[in-house]
């Protein structure tokens, strides 16, 4: 009898625990109205499948919608990367000579046209500025030596799961003081253009998922978010006013960007915002977002519910040129611009379909349906494990697997919830017009990923014939 009101206190409030979860978790993963009015529908596989074939079909040449040649000497920091990448491809594409193309990244440049014609790669570490000075102290050939000099700034550090103060020492170096040192040294070598990629994340607002009234609201503060330009609300904000490490410190270097601009001294400065989130084709990149489902073969999912904007590398390389192309003209210097793909919000359910529909036999897609607050809840100890073999334990304690290392509380400030932008303003300024839709860009990146596939099993059977 002693034990009774004790036993039954305990009872109860285990209950009203799990309830309070439960509710949490249905209100998650349910469709509020006001975004069923902005998402379009769920692809299907017949929508999918005709859209492959008319893509087969009539292929696509995406240089028809790049700027004219501009003649001007180009510094692409981050050029190996997945943006940097296509922004050299693309330079190439539309004519600019190679011997005008400097790429100043860790990593070699490893795009067919970058590798093909001879673009010059000058190993960066641009947290050092000696090493970023090198990049612009080499002397260019002299039949370009004189031309005007853009410098499109694409490096950075990311990952989705940061978002404690412990893990920004990586971001300030690289992508805060990283742009400081660029901005300095292009300065310093004449360059007049400076454009550098930012992200839409830096408009995004950090989110109180196990608030007691999110049991009961269907649409919380932060759930869904139409940030419009993605326009930051305040850049000198404290890292919990954004969704994680990654957003604040893009911010943090938007603003030093922007406030570069110097039209009398003809240094213009702008940066691109691409969407939520970025893919493309050309380099598997683990960035892109359906390259890193293809090499995961798919995996637990709790995402197909919610809505975003994706934007492909290409899109994103064509609205940097873009607002190359305009900036002095159009006295456009020290803004800032949101881009996305054409059409509504896309639903994961859609990229998860369509990438389980289209994958190559020998490298097959599955998704296992799984509730949002389980994993919402072991990410705590996650994130109390790597803070525990980051600082204190480095080592004793081995490293995390990068699939359950990204699994930290800031991963779903990015990942839950229903995000809408507007690249209005990027068209209307920068007169930018995607030169294709998700679907096709998804396209892109799948049947390159089929013919890889396709090759590896040739030269198997090759081998074993």
């Amino acid at each position: 009898m002693a034990l009774f009101w004790p036993v039954t206190i305990l009872a109860c409030t285990i209950s009203l625990v799990a309830w309070w979860l439960y509710r949490i978790d249905r209100n998650l993963i349910s469709l509020p109205p006001e975004v069923l009015k902005l998402s379009g529908e769920p692809w299907t596989d017949e929508q999918i499948q005709s859209a492959w074939n008319k893509f087969e079909r009539d292929g696509h040449d995406f240089t028809k919608y790049l700027p004219p040649r501009q003649n001007r000497r180009y510094v692409v920091v981050g050029g190996s990367g997945l943006v940097g990448g296509w922004i050299v491809e693309h330079l190439i594409m539309r004519g600019e000579d190679p011997a005008a193309i400097r790429i100043a990244d860790l990593a070699a440049p490893r795009r067919e046209l970058a590798v093909a014609r001879k673009a010059a790669w000058v190993k960066t570490d641009i947290r050092d500025p000696s090493s970023v000075n090198a990049v612009f102290s080499q002397p260019w050939p002299p039949k370009v030596a004189n031309l005007p000099l853009t410098v499109f700034h694409t490096a950075a550090f990311i990952h989705a799961g940061h978002g404690s103060v412990a893990s920004l020492p990586p971001y300030i170096k690289i992508n805060i003081e990283g742009t400081q040192n660029v901005l300095h040294a292009a300065k310093a070598a004449g360059c007049d253009t400076f454009i550098a990629t930012s992200s839409v994340a830096v408009a995004l607002k950090r989110q109180s998922f196990f608030a007691i009234s999110r049991a009961w609201d269907r649409s919380p503060d932060g759930f869904i978010q139409l940030p419009g330009n993605a326009e930051a609300k305040d850049y000198d904000a404290p890292l919990d006013a954004f969704p994680g490490s990654y957003a604040y410190s893009k911010a943090k270097a938007e603003k030093l960007v922007r406030e570069a601009d110097d039209k009398r001294n003809r240094f213009r400065t702008g940066v691109i915002r691409p969407g939520h989130s970025i893919y493309g084709h050309g380099d598997q990149n683990p960035h892109s977002l359906a390259t890193t489902y293809l090499l995961r073969g798919g995996g637990v999912t709790w995402l197909s519910t919610f809505t975003l904007q994706l934007v492909s590398a290409q899109n994103v390389s064509l609205a940097h040129l873009l607002y190359e192309s305009r900036i002095h003209s159009h006295d456009l210097g020290g803004r800032g611009y949101a881009v996305c793909d054409p059409g509504p919000p896309l639903r994961y359910s859609s990229l998860e379909r369509f990438l389980s529909l289209t994958t190559h036999p020998s490298t097959p897609i599955s998704w296992r349906r799984s509730p949002p607050v389980p994993f919402m809840l072991l990410a705590y100890p996650v994130s109390w494990y790597v803070a525990a073999q980051r600082d204190w334990l480095p080592r004793l304690l081995p490293k995390l697997p990068a699939d359950l290392e990204i699994l930290q509380p800031a991963v779903f400030n990015c990942a839950n919830l229903h995000v809408v932008y507007d690249d209005s303003d990027a068209r209307m300024d920068l007169a930018y017009r995607p030169g294709h839709g998700t679907l096709e860009g998804l396209y892109l990146v799948v049947k390159e990923w089929n013919q890889k596939a396709e090759a590896r099993v040739a030269a198997a059977k090759g081998i074993t014939s």
